[in-house]
């Protein structure tokens, strides 16, 4: 009897010792599932904010637009009196006083390209065109209208009416709006000068013997029947 108590003891023991450790190990197997489980969180949280800012970083420098050397560099004035140059180097065009007012809208070599604006009076300005002729007379055009055919002229004439072209005016077409003017200057010759659809409202406006300034390329030196010069207004404005 005391033999099978004391077995009996034993396997309690054993059997008590063996659900501890069941529970122990349970306990640390869970312990090691919560960690291993919260890893994968914590690295996520880590790395994405490190490269949210990369990726805006890089779109940032992918939409600024990179800086020009021609890019304007906005206003300034002159320090002292300077001449202009069409180009580096080139010969002097004119010159800007001390405190002239210019834009910088370009850079070359230690030169800076500048826009200003002016003013100059009418009488100073001709026509750039390569064909302008300024010493040519409505004479000149009747003794040679082939010679003279497309030079390009700046004259002061005396306005008489806006007409409209009928079939017998050789040289112009029929309902073409033209100018009927005296001159140029002291001449005494009649003039037919081409009006442009873009330049009919300021002929309208014009009042007979009104003092008009074109700038008109020749048609027809001497147009038949008979011979009144024809020309193609570019430009006209009344004289005060």
């Amino acid at each position: 009897m005391r033999i099978a108590g004391i077995v009996v003891g034993i396997a309690a023991a054993l059997l008590a010792s063996a659900t501890l450790g069941a529970q122990q190990a349970s306990q640390q197997a869970g312990g090691v599932q919560s960690v291993t489980g919260a890893a994968p969180s914590n690295v996520q949280s880590t790395s994405q904010p490190a490269t949210q800012p990369a990726r805006r970083t890089a779109a940032t420098a992918a939409t600024q637009p990179a800086p020009s050397s021609d890019a304007g560099d906005g206003a300034y004035t002159v320090a002292r009196p300077t001449v202009i140059r069409t180009a580096p180097d080139a010969a002097p065009v004119g010159e800007l006083r001390a405190g002239a007012g210019v834009e910088v809208v370009g850079h070359d070599r230690g030169w800076v390209r500048v826009r200003t604006e002016a003013w100059v009076p009418a009488s100073e300005i001709v026509p750039a065109d390569t064909a302008y002729r300024a010493t040519l007379s409505a004479a000149d055009l009747r003794a040679d209208p082939d010679g003279t055919r497309g030079k390009v002229v700046q004259w002061t004439v005396q306005f008489i009416a806006l007409q409209t072209a009928d079939p017998l005016r050789r040289g112009l077409a029929t309902d073409e709006p033209y100018v009927l003017a005296r001159g140029p200057g002291r001449e005494n010759a009649l003039l037919y000068l081409v009006v442009p659809p873009s330049l009919l409202g300021t002929a309208r406006a014009l009042t007979p013997l009104d003092n008009v300034a074109v700038t008109a390329r020749v048609r027809d030196g001497r147009s038949e029947p008979v011979g009144v010069p024809i020309l193609d207004i570019q430009a006209i404005r009344r004289l005060q």
